[in-house]
């Protein structure tokens, strides 16, 4: 989502989450950061679990500063900074009493503590789960996260408060290499940054062979004003395709193109929705002795808007999102583009991106790993006589495992304003971002 995005996956781009040849269908509803096993070892006996109740606890803990930017409404603020501490506790419960049942329940806190306080507790997920003995159909009803492929298009915003959904979702199997996916849903607006309205859709994988898999989806998304939309109320469809494999032991690919269809229900000429974007990565995994790196390239696209009032409605919006792919800093939030504020207050869009990522990530030793990517933007369209130049944004993350459940992550990050900033603002101040968070996973 629009202030979140890439910092969701901010391990990513070091151990290529993002790029596996499986899809990952179903979230774990926790951040990629920490992988927790739960038990050391095989044989070892988890504590949290009695009998078919599993007890379980994602938490977090971050303190982050910015400059040139604020964490209000995530805008170019130059000349300022912010300062927060932020929050985030999921206690939850899980009951198994069979392999073709359970149901789970799990709260949250999250708050953030600067200038303007925010305080909240609610439900995030809370669901009933069954399937048949042959595991060839699946339903879940309740309130459930809905994650799929790399999160390029559907993420569980696990950076900051979540995403979640009142929802209905069947899963089935006709054939082993065949799953699908159907399912219904409303946005829970306490989980979404304020949107209300619907997502339905259809998602299906096909696993070829162990190196190569394949996923056709098809969705509806009826969001209406909120965090990460636009405020217009609006019908999108998005079709989309996912082919994700490997090549030998050392490169792994991923490739997603999506088209967007539909129509902004208001009374303008700029009503129907004809848009288009996607991305191809490449990972790389060389041999480096003792310990695993990883190496990253990516292009991502989102096609732009050159006219607000009259024609289609050209401009690629992916909002619920937790792609790595368009940074850590959330000054980009999507490929729909990034809006700045002229010195009279006037908005100033630069309307879709290009979005270039080179990165890599090496374990020093078994508990630290350290991790450097960088990401160029440049817009579609812009006004005339506006760069479409939005700049260039590194980031360096140097993560701790005190176990396999809680780790420490340090990060140091800068956007190097482009001239798009410039020209709309007045400023070309670059944005500095860092953060200190620890985070666990029972």
């Amino acid at each position: 989502m629009m202030r979140k995005t890439a910092g969701a996956a901010l391990l990513l781009l070091a151990v290529a989450g993002g790029v596996q040849a499986a899809p990952e269908g179903d979230g774990a509803g926790a951040p990629a950061v920490v992988e927790g096993s739960g038990a050391a070892g095989g044989g070892v006996k988890d504590p949290l679990q009695f009998g078919p109740l599993k007890v379980g606890l994602d938490a977090l803990v971050r303190g982050e500063s910015i400059r040139n930017f604020n964490f209000r409404d995530y805008t170019f603020t130059p000349g300022n900074g912010d300062d927060q501490l932020l929050v985030r506790v999921r206690p939850s419960l899980t009951f198994a009493p069979s392999d073709h049942l359970s149901a789970r329940v799990e709260g949250q806190w999250y708050a953030t503590y600067n200038d303007e306080d925010f305080d909240k507790i609610r439900l995030y997920q809370g669901y009933l789960e069954g399937g048949l003995p042959s595991k060839k159909a699946t339903i879940r009803a309740g309130r459930q996260e809905l994650v799929y492929g790399s999160t390029f298009l559907l993420g569980a915003d696990s950076f900051f408060d979540g995403l979640s959904f009142d929802a209905v979702k069947v899963g089935v199997k006709p054939v082993e290499p065949l799953t699908v996916d159907f399912f219904a849903g409303k946005y829970t607006k306490d989980n979404s940054g304020g949107i209300t309205g619907e997502l339905y859709g259809a998602y299906g994988t096909y696993a070829a062979s162990d190196n190569l898999s394949v996923d056709l989806y098809g969705l509806l998304d009826t969001g209406g004003e909120g965090l990460t939309h636009d405020g217009k109320d609006e019908r999108t469809w998005s079709a989309g395709a996912r082919l994700a494999g490997k090549m030998g032991k050392l490169f792994a690919f991923e490739v997603e193109p999506v088209f967007q269809f539909g129509r902004h229900i208001e009374d303008s000429s700029h009503h129907d929705i004809r848009a288009y974007g996607g991305h191809a990565d490449l990972t790389i995994d060389p041999a480096l002795g003792r310990y695993s790196g990883v190496g990253f390239i990516s292009y991502a696209f989102g096609s732009g808007d050159s006219d607000g009032a009259k024609g289609n409605f050209t401009e690629f919006h992916n909002p619920n999102n937790d792609t790595p792919l368009i940074g850590d800093m959330s000054v980009i939030g999507d490929l729909s583009g990034v809006t700045a504020l002229d010195a009279g207050g006037n908005e100033v869009h630069a309307s879709g991106l290009h979005a270039i990522t080179v990165g890599g990530g090496v374990d020093l030793s078994e508990k630290v790993n350290v991790s450097l990517d960088g990401h160029y933007f440049r817009a579609v369209n812009t006004p005339a006589g506006i760069s479409k130049n939005i700049g260039f944004e590194t980031n360096l993350i140097l993560t701790y495992k005190f176990t396999d459940q809680v780790s420490l992550i340090a990060s140091a990050n800068r956007f190097f304003t482009g001239s798009f900033f410039d020209e709309a603002t007045g400023s070309g101040k670059d944005i500095n971002y860092g953060y200190l968070q620890v985070q666990a996973v029972f």
